[in-house]
Protein backbone atom coordinates (compact mmCIF):
# COMPACT_ATOMS: atom_id res chain seq x y z
CA UNK A 1 0.00 0.00 0.00
CA UNK A 2 1.52 3.42 -0.99
CA UNK A 3 1.62 5.66 2.12
CA UNK A 4 1.81 9.17 2.59
CA UNK A 5 5.37 10.25 4.36
CA UNK A 6 6.18 13.04 6.01
CA UNK A 7 9.47 14.10 6.07
CA UNK A 8 10.85 17.28 7.84
CA UNK A 9 13.61 19.59 5.93
CA UNK A 10 14.99 22.73 7.25
CA UNK A 11 11.73 22.64 9.43
CA UNK A 12 9.85 22.86 6.23
CA UNK A 13 6.96 19.67 5.96
CA UNK A 14 7.40 18.35 2.51
CA UNK A 15 4.95 15.06 1.70
CA UNK A 16 4.94 12.81 -1.49
CA UNK A 17 3.54 9.39 -2.49
CA UNK A 18 6.52 7.55 -1.93
CA UNK A 19 6.48 3.84 -1.47
CA UNK A 20 7.74 3.71 2.63
CA UNK A 21 9.84 0.62 1.68
CA UNK A 22 11.86 2.89 -0.87
CA UNK A 23 11.98 5.98 1.41
CA UNK A 24 13.37 3.97 4.42
CA UNK A 25 16.67 3.70 2.71
CA UNK A 26 17.29 7.45 1.60
CA UNK A 27 20.06 9.52 3.47
CA UNK A 28 19.54 13.26 3.60
CA UNK A 29 22.21 14.92 1.65
CA UNK A 30 22.88 18.62 0.54
CA UNK A 31 25.02 19.62 -2.14
CA UNK A 32 25.71 23.26 -2.27
CA UNK A 33 25.25 26.19 -5.09
CA UNK A 34 27.87 25.38 -7.68
CA UNK A 35 28.78 21.95 -7.02
CA UNK A 36 28.15 18.70 -8.85
CA UNK A 37 26.19 15.79 -7.53
CA UNK A 38 27.63 13.12 -10.22
CA UNK A 39 31.30 13.46 -12.03
CA UNK A 40 31.53 13.04 -15.32
CA UNK A 41 33.67 9.40 -16.01
CA UNK A 42 32.52 8.31 -12.61
CA UNK A 43 30.20 5.05 -12.72
CA UNK A 44 27.19 6.08 -10.95
CA UNK A 45 26.66 4.47 -7.55
CA UNK A 46 23.85 6.32 -5.62
CA UNK A 47 20.42 8.24 -7.06
CA UNK A 48 18.73 11.10 -5.75
CA UNK A 49 15.54 11.84 -4.84
CA UNK A 50 15.47 15.64 -4.76
CA UNK A 51 13.55 17.81 -2.00
CA UNK A 52 14.07 21.34 -2.70
CA UNK A 53 16.13 22.78 -5.16
CA UNK A 54 17.42 23.02 -8.86
CA UNK A 55 20.30 21.11 -11.26
CA UNK A 56 21.10 21.51 -14.04
CA UNK A 57 22.05 18.60 -16.66
CA UNK A 58 23.73 19.66 -20.06
CA UNK A 59 26.33 18.08 -22.44
CA UNK A 60 29.62 19.82 -23.74
CA UNK A 61 30.22 19.01 -27.27
CA UNK A 62 33.49 18.92 -28.94
CA UNK A 63 32.19 21.78 -31.40
CA UNK A 64 32.57 23.75 -27.81
CA UNK A 65 28.67 24.15 -27.80
CA UNK A 66 26.72 23.39 -25.20
CA UNK A 67 23.41 21.53 -24.79
CA UNK A 68 21.40 22.48 -21.98
CA UNK A 69 18.98 18.95 -21.65
CA UNK A 70 17.20 19.64 -18.32
CA UNK A 71 16.57 21.03 -15.21
CA UNK A 72 15.52 19.14 -12.31
CA UNK A 73 14.02 20.26 -9.12
CA UNK A 74 11.55 19.35 -6.22
CA UNK A 75 9.72 15.99 -6.51
CA UNK A 76 11.97 14.45 -9.54
CA UNK A 77 15.04 11.66 -9.22
CA UNK A 78 18.60 11.94 -10.46
CA UNK A 79 20.17 8.92 -11.30
CA UNK A 80 17.59 6.90 -11.38
CA UNK A 81 17.84 5.05 -14.57
CA UNK A 82 20.98 3.59 -13.50
CA UNK A 83 18.62 1.07 -10.91
CA UNK A 84 17.34 -0.41 -14.33
CA UNK A 85 20.58 -0.17 -16.17
CA UNK A 86 24.22 0.65 -16.51
CA UNK A 87 24.72 4.07 -17.83
CA UNK A 88 28.26 4.64 -19.18
CA UNK A 89 28.10 8.44 -20.27
CA UNK A 90 27.50 10.69 -17.11
CA UNK A 91 26.19 13.74 -18.43
CA UNK A 92 27.56 16.81 -16.99
CA UNK A 93 25.50 18.74 -13.61
CA UNK A 94 25.79 21.47 -11.71
CA UNK A 95 23.71 22.98 -9.07
CA UNK A 96 22.04 26.08 -9.37
CA UNK A 97 20.18 26.08 -6.77
CA UNK A 98 20.84 24.65 -3.25
CA UNK A 99 19.64 21.07 -3.37
CA UNK A 100 18.56 19.05 0.01
CA UNK A 101 17.74 15.71 -0.86
CA UNK A 102 17.49 12.20 -0.19
CA UNK A 103 20.39 9.60 -1.29
CA UNK A 104 20.06 5.96 -2.34
CA UNK A 105 22.58 3.28 -2.86
CA UNK A 106 21.76 1.70 -6.54
CA UNK A 107 23.11 -1.79 -5.72
CA UNK A 108 19.97 -1.46 -3.01
CA UNK A 109 17.78 0.00 -5.12
CA UNK A 110 18.18 -2.79 -7.83
CA UNK A 111 17.88 -5.31 -5.21
CA UNK A 112 14.72 -3.64 -3.83
CA UNK A 113 13.02 -3.62 -7.18
CA UNK A 114 13.51 -7.22 -7.49
CA UNK A 115 11.94 -8.07 -4.17
CA UNK A 116 8.62 -4.99 -4.20
CA UNK A 117 6.07 -4.95 -6.79
CA UNK A 118 5.18 -1.57 -5.48
CA UNK A 119 8.43 0.17 -5.42
CA UNK A 120 8.91 -1.25 -9.28
CA UNK A 121 5.58 0.21 -10.15
CA UNK A 122 6.54 3.40 -8.57
CA UNK A 123 9.69 3.90 -10.31
CA UNK A 124 8.06 2.31 -14.05
CA UNK A 125 5.23 6.02 -13.13
CA UNK A 126 8.03 8.00 -12.89
CA UNK A 127 10.08 7.32 -15.58
CA UNK A 128 6.82 7.18 -17.75
CA UNK A 129 5.26 10.53 -16.78
CA UNK A 130 8.93 11.83 -17.55
CA UNK A 131 9.29 10.75 -20.87
CA UNK A 132 5.44 12.00 -21.25
CA UNK A 133 6.52 15.33 -20.39
CA UNK A 134 9.15 15.66 -22.46
CA UNK A 135 7.81 14.38 -25.59
CA UNK A 136 5.52 17.31 -24.60
CA UNK A 137 7.59 19.43 -24.41
CA UNK A 138 9.55 18.75 -27.38
CA UNK A 139 5.89 19.72 -29.07
CA UNK A 140 5.52 23.15 -27.06
CA UNK A 141 8.93 23.95 -28.60
CA UNK A 142 7.81 23.67 -32.24
CA UNK A 143 4.00 25.12 -31.79
CA UNK A 144 3.89 27.46 -28.70
CA UNK A 145 5.65 30.96 -28.69
CA UNK A 146 8.18 31.97 -26.03
CA UNK A 147 5.49 33.71 -23.79
CA UNK A 148 4.04 31.19 -22.93
CA UNK A 149 6.78 28.73 -22.77
CA UNK A 150 8.78 30.33 -20.69
CA UNK A 151 6.00 31.35 -18.03
CA UNK A 152 4.99 27.55 -17.98
CA UNK A 153 8.66 27.35 -17.11
CA UNK A 154 9.07 29.92 -14.64
CA UNK A 155 5.84 28.53 -12.69
CA UNK A 156 7.45 25.40 -12.55
CA UNK A 157 10.97 26.77 -11.33
CA UNK A 158 10.10 29.23 -9.01
CA UNK A 159 11.04 29.26 -5.22
CA UNK A 160 9.00 30.74 -3.24
CA UNK A 161 8.11 33.03 -5.87
CA UNK A 162 11.60 34.52 -6.55
CA UNK A 163 12.44 33.34 -10.10
CA UNK A 164 16.46 33.37 -10.53
CA UNK A 165 17.98 30.94 -13.37
CA UNK A 166 20.14 32.00 -15.31
CA UNK A 167 19.33 33.87 -18.47
CA UNK A 168 21.54 31.91 -20.71
CA UNK A 169 21.15 28.41 -19.38
CA UNK A 170 17.06 28.71 -19.81
CA UNK A 171 17.58 29.81 -23.31
CA UNK A 172 19.67 27.43 -24.31
CA UNK A 173 17.22 25.07 -23.04
CA UNK A 174 14.44 26.48 -24.31
CA UNK A 175 16.38 26.59 -27.63
CA UNK A 176 16.25 30.44 -28.20
CA UNK A 177 18.66 33.58 -28.48
CA UNK A 178 19.58 35.22 -25.15
CA UNK A 179 18.56 38.91 -26.68
CA UNK A 180 14.61 37.07 -27.37
CA UNK A 181 14.99 35.61 -24.06
CA UNK A 182 15.73 38.85 -22.56
CA UNK A 183 13.16 40.50 -24.45
CA UNK A 184 10.48 38.26 -23.19
CA UNK A 185 11.72 38.83 -19.15
CA UNK A 186 11.37 42.28 -19.63
CA UNK A 187 8.15 42.34 -21.37
CA UNK A 188 6.78 40.88 -18.41
CA UNK A 189 8.13 43.19 -15.52
CA UNK A 190 6.51 45.98 -18.10
CA UNK A 191 3.21 44.30 -17.85
CA UNK A 192 4.25 44.23 -13.75
CA UNK A 193 4.11 40.47 -14.18
CA UNK A 194 7.77 40.20 -12.53
CA UNK A 195 9.84 42.88 -11.01
CA UNK A 196 13.39 42.76 -10.93
CA UNK A 197 15.04 42.90 -7.58
CA UNK A 198 18.73 43.44 -7.82
CA UNK A 199 20.94 39.89 -6.23
CA UNK A 200 18.09 38.30 -6.23
CA UNK A 201 16.58 38.18 -8.96
CA UNK A 202 12.78 38.34 -10.00
CA UNK A 203 10.03 38.66 -7.82
CA UNK A 204 6.44 37.12 -9.36
CA UNK A 205 4.47 40.33 -8.36
CA UNK A 206 1.32 38.73 -10.28
CA UNK A 207 1.39 35.03 -10.47
CA UNK A 208 -2.39 34.90 -12.24
CA UNK A 209 -1.34 36.80 -15.08
CA UNK A 210 1.94 34.68 -15.15
CA UNK A 211 -1.13 31.67 -15.38
CA UNK A 212 -3.21 33.07 -18.23
CA UNK A 213 0.18 32.46 -20.46
CA UNK A 214 -0.78 28.82 -19.92
CA UNK A 215 -4.44 29.41 -21.65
Amino acid sequence: MRNIIWVEVNRIMYTNSIPSALLERGTKRIFTKDSHIFKTGDSIANCYYIISGTVKIYIDHKNGRRSVLDFISANNWLGELSVFCCETDVKENKVLQEVVCLEFEIHDLRKLSKENSEVSFYFASYISNKLLNRSSRMSENLNFPLENRLASFILEYHHNLVYNLPHVDVSEYLNVSYRHMLYVIKHFCKLEILTKQKGIGYLISDIEKLKQYLE
